[in-house]
């Protein structure tokens, strides 16, 4: 029976209408977090969507009637981001629905709404139906035991056996049975919703924000709007349960913390409790901590079991920045760990949590860290080193293999991450495209599952882009691409500009897939461990004694752009350079000039003013910001480009290799 749940969510279910016609039905929505009303964008006309925002009213149980404004959307096309979310102005009192964190489909299913019968005045409705399948990543197809009306659209849909709402009623299918929902996993999206007029109440993070303030909302609850203890009757008690009351608690001491630094931070963790690779798609990845919690039901070891262990890991990777928090969530595990049988509560509190890589435990961005934010002061000519830079931090590489039959023309891709050591090596993407893409395409054909990927391991600093490619293509200049088109604003954004000035951006040689060398481990050591330094590379005919003889620690530097010559650059390789500066433009018809000395005295000025060549990335990202900024004193290095190419972290031997039939 779900009878006290039925009448919470339809104090929960408003209709929207325009302001000044009350019978005027547009769609359903329903509140889930203090203030906030959640409906598909489909519902609004067409003037009360898009930038500008648009005044409503939504009316509801007992006379519920406020002025409401349109406040974030998803910027999308695709029927899974229909939805938007409304801001209540006028002070009102009202009951929120509690929204699943699971993953898994719901099989019996209550559709709410509104409907306009015969064009009279609007009404409250309901139906029972069926989840029957999935449609894409977060539709939900409806069985067709109930047929859904007009304005309904909107509404929530209350998964019948746990007590929760797991989607939004989209619509009726046209020429088809039953009907379409939208699971609650797509809120995910509104990570990087567009805020309509300005609006800014949710912060960065709208969803973060959104689904913090339902969960602290249900938590602090009590009395007859307590939806957790409508809950709580209808699935019931039991040894060895994680209960809803176990589970809003546990939502509500998550919300008190910090987000993870990335989303690889969360998923990392989830793996470190389930001691297993979760296989879960993209777009319904986990994001925040209460996202990780959804993916432990149903465990063969038990829900309550998993979800303590996760939550102890949570605590611990939370402790430096959130002292207080962590300790409060770590006090509440070791009481409800009370309630396992003895072995399983000493197992649980008696080992500590392992800790998370140390690039996991870094800050959200400041504004600082904001594309475009102040980098801090510096002398001319020389970039501050990054404090935040260690050896571990997350990387992106792009490998990009020559196509078989037309190796100077076409490339196949694949994109691979790390987020820690040689081990955390995962294959995320790959060209499926037999004809493979030119080195002009490849700015667009990327841009999709680079954004994609990037959104996953971003932290305050960012993750590296390192683009593994033959020698004789090193002078792609890939540290120009840059985010595709955003619909933002006609004003330009920090994050559109090229990539090489708000990430780092540097190069590898394919040639070193698989186990590195002993020569290459000996010359990063040689970097590695000391300052490194400037060996100027002029001619191409002296290259081979110039880099032979050179020290451990030097770093080639190389006026000759590659378009000129690639022998100074394949010799280098061969020689195990793992660290090389060089030009990536210039003519030298007539030899060396001015500007070669100049590059030459700059780059041993940059060189050796860096304490570690795990600094050099970021000191080239911040020259390039600099050149961007029209920094005379930085022009020098806007052709530069940065071989880094680090042998405890080569890009793996696939068997597969990328190409075409």
């Amino acid at each position: 029976m779900t009878g006290r749940l039925d009448a919470l969510i339809v104090r929960a279910t408003v209709r929207i209408g325009p302001e000044g016609e009350p019978d005027t039905l547009w769609g359903s929505g329903f509140f889930v977090a203090p203030g906030w009303v959640l409906t598909c964008a489909h519902v609004l006309p067409a003037h009360a969507r898009g930038d500008r925002r648009a005044t409503l009213r939504v009316h509801g149980h007992h006379g519920l009637d406020a002025r409401a404004v349109t406040a974030y959307w998803l910027d999308g096309t695709d029927p899974e981001q229909d939805l938007a979310l409304l801001r209540v102005t006028d002070p009102v009192d009202h009951v929120c629905v509690r929204l699943t964190d699971r993953y898994d489909p719901p099989l019996a299913v209550t559709a709410h709404g509104w409907r306009s019968p015969g064009g009279g005045p609007p009404q409250r409705w309901s139906g029972h139906t069926e989840c029957n399948g999935k449609d894409g990543a977060h539709g939900l197809t409806l069985a067709p035991l109930v047929e859904i009306p007009h304005g309904a659209s909107g509404g929530p849909l209350l998964d019948r056996e746990r007590g929760l709402v797991a989607g939004v009623v989209k619509a009726r299918r046209a020429n088809k049975d039953g009907g379409l929902a939208v699971a609650t996993t797509a809120l995910r999206g509104f990570r990087r919703a567009l805020p309509v007029g300005g609006e800014s109440s949710l912060g960065a993070d709208p969803y973060s924000a959104l689904i913090r303030a339902h969960d602290v909302w249900h938590e602090r609850v009590r009395g007859g709007q307590a939806w957790v203890k409508a809950q709580q009757e209808l699935c019931g008690g039991g040894v060895r349960r994680w209960t809803p009351r176990d589970s809003a608690q546990a939502c509500a001491l998550l919300a008190a913390l910090p987000g993870p630094a990335s989303p690889a931070q969360l998923q990392e963790l989830i793996e470190l409790v389930l001691g297993d690779e979760p296989l879960w798609e993209d777009e319904r990845a986990p994001h925040d901590w209460r996202d990780g919690q959804g993916w432990l039901y149903d465990h063969a070891e038990g829900a309550d079991v998993v979800s303590l262990h996760y939550l102890r890991v949570v605590a611990h990777a939370c402790a430096d920045r959130a002292p207080e928090a962590a300790a409060r969530l770590e006090r509440w595990v070791a009481e409800r760990a009370g309630q396992l049988p003895d072995h399983l509560r000493a197992l649980l509190l008696n080992v500590t949590p392992a800790a998370p890589a140390p690039w996991a435990a870094a800050p959200h961005p400041t504004a600082a860290d904001e594309p475009g934010g102040s980098t801090g002061t510096c002398e001319p000519g020389l970039a501050p080193e990054d404090t935040a830079e260690h050896d571990d931090g997350p990387v992106v590489a792009v490998e990009l293999e020559p196509d078989l039959f037309r190796p100077h023309d076409r490339f196949h891709w694949r994109i691979w991450t790390w987020t820690g050591g040689q081990d955390t090596a995962r294959a995320v993407d790959q060209d499926t495209d037999g004809e493979g893409a030119s080195l002009a395409e490849l700015p667009y054909v990327l841009n999709e599952p680079l954004t994609r990927t990037f959104g996953l391991l971003d932290t305050g600093r960012r993750a590296r882009l390192e683009l593994a490619v033959p020698v004789d293509h090193f002078g792609v200049d890939a540290h120009l691409w840059r985010p595709g088109p955003v619909a933002r604003s006609l004003k330009p954004h920090p994050a559109d500009r090229p990539f090489g000035v708000h990430r780092q951006v540097v190069l590898r040689c394919l040639k070193r897939r698989g186990e590195p060398t002993d020569v290459w481990r000996e010359r990063w050591r040689g970097v590695a461990e000391g300052t490194p330094k400037a060996l100027p590379v002029q001619s191409p005919a002296l290259a081979a004694q110039t880099l032979g003889q050179a020290p451990p620690g030097a770093v080639p530097v190389l006026c000759r752009p590659p378009a000129e010559s690639t022998e100074p650059l394949t010799r280098a390789i061969g020689a195990g350079y793992g660290i090389m500066l060089w030009n990536l433009r210039g003519e030298h018809a007539h030899g060396c000039g001015p500007d070669c000395e100049r590059l030459h005295d700059k780059a041993a000025e940059l060189l050796g003013s860096t304490s570690r060549a795990s600094a050099l990335p970021e000191r080239l990202r911040a020259l390039r910001e600099r050149v961007s900024r029209c920094d005379e004193d930085a022009y020098w290095a806007e052709d530069l480009a940065l071989l880094y190419d680090d042998p405890r972290r080569p890009i793996p031997l696939c068997d597969d290799l990328l190409e075409s039939p």
